[in-house]
């Protein structure tokens, strides 16, 4: 009887070790991601710099700078921190170039069609589409993350990289909205759009083509990324 209790003690010490995955954890990724450990190279996220080549994007209110152009460079900061953490990372444009270059709506639709198929080929574990914004009301201002509503876990991310937003730069103290945005739809792994800033703002447009601010956006991405997975 003795050894029995001794049993159940040893059993339950054992136990409170033990970390149960909730439905909504980063279990439920295809590669599970232990805590306090850096992914393998098998844990795929996919940075997709939007517009590009004769899809220029939002234009700057004052410098006339191009979104597309932004939204690789940011890219690039951003693959390369997560790469420098042992995160596999696939671009899905690596130059000032669309996927089908052309003009037109026929030619948006088949670079979008174009970045669908590259994603599903790869079959990520994570979509993170890099924009910036623009609007007619040029006061509006701040950094937003738009999430597919039936994804739980892009909602998830999507929250953990609007918090960074929220700490670190001003006038982001936004919450993430659910969009219905082709990037959010186009395949099943977890996704998220990080619109940086609005380039309709003369104020954030300066902000946004200055090196050190940028840095600061690509902290605020990497290491939402980072807190989801558990990273320290």
């Amino acid at each position: 009887m003795k050894k029995f209790i001794i049993f159940l003690i040893f059993l339950s010490t054992v136990c409170s070790f033990l970390v149960i995955p909730t439905q909504n954890s980063c279990n439920a990724f295809s590669e599970a991601t232990p805590a306090d450990t850096v992914p393998s190279r098998n844990y795929t996220v996919v940075i997709d710099a939007g517009h590009g080549g004769t899809d220029p994007g939002s234009i700057g209110y004052k410098t006339k700078i191009h979104e597309a152009k932004l939204n690789l460079k940011i890219s690039k900061m951003v693959q390369k921190k997560l790469e420098d953490a042992g995160i596999n990372v696939v671009m899905t444009r690596t130059t000032d170039k669309s996927l089908a270059e052309g003009a037109g709506k026929a030619f948006k639709k088949r670079d979008m069609e174009m970045r669908k198929k590259l994603i599903k080929k790869i079959r990520p574990n994570m979509v993170i589409s890099i924009h910036q914004n623009s609007y007619t009301n040029h006061s509006l201002r701040g950094a937003q993350v738009f999430y597919d509503k039936t994804s739980d876990i892009s909602k998830q991310i999507a929250e953990y990289i609007q918090n960074e937003f929220l700490q670190t730069l001003n006038h982001s103290n936004k919450c993430t909205s659910p969009g219905d945005y082709f990037m959010l739809k186009c395949t099943s792994a977890p996704s998220v759009i990080v619109e940086c800033g609005f380039l309709s703002n003369a104020e954030e447009e300066k902000l946004l083509i200055n090196e050190e601010y940028q840095e600061k956006i690509v902290d605020c991405i990497y290491m939402g990324i980072v807190k989801f997975l558990q990273i320290k």
